[in-house]
């Protein structure tokens, strides 16, 4: 089945409140007050897929693992998770929406920063950073490593566990 980037960018964002509850475990938080503008001012959780190039999947994680964490976290990010899509025997519909890949493998992270205006200085630096380029390139040399990248922004909700 091929879905269209449109409406696997919209099952995305319905499907990730079971990643949440899948993957990641926070503390629970009171309930506060519901915000009329639930965006201003609070935590951007950033979801990000890689579709690799053929054969490229490892270099993207080696690249992720000993250089691109650590130079987020260096730039204010938080690493909030990464995982790889695990392809079974016949693609359910979920997995078709959350990473439309033919089937095959691609990584999927979840980065997060205090606000909107904290994600783009953020990753200005990051992308501008010495240490980054240097490695970019030299992860480059037998050629690019992601076909796609598609990304989602995404607000707690005041029921969130995640704030």
């Amino acid at each position: 089945m091929t879905l269209s980037r449109s409406l696997r960018t919209r099952a995305i964002n319905s499907i990730l409140g079971l990643l949440f509850i899948s993957f990641v475990s926070a503390s629970a938080q009171d309930k506060v007050h519901q915000d009329p503008n639930p965006s201003k001012g609070k935590t951007v959780y950033e979801l990000r897929i890689y579709y690799p190039h053929e054969g490229k999947l490892e270099g993207i994680l080696s690249r992720f693992r000993n250089h691109t964490t650590s130079l987020f976290e260096k730039h204010g990010f938080t690493n909030v998770g990464y995982w790889v899509t695990r392809p079974g025997g016949e693609p359910s519909f979920a997995n078709s929406m959350i990473a439309g890949n033919g089937g095959k493998e691609a990584l999927l992270y979840i980065v997060s920063f205090p606000d909107m205006e904290s994600r783009n200085a953020s990753w200005e630096a990051f992308v501008k950073d010495p240490e980054w380029i240097k490695v970019y390139e030299e992860s480059r040399v037998n050629g690019p490593l992601v076909r796609e990248i598609e990304q989602v922004y995404l607000n707690p909700t005041d029921f969130s566990t995640l704030k």
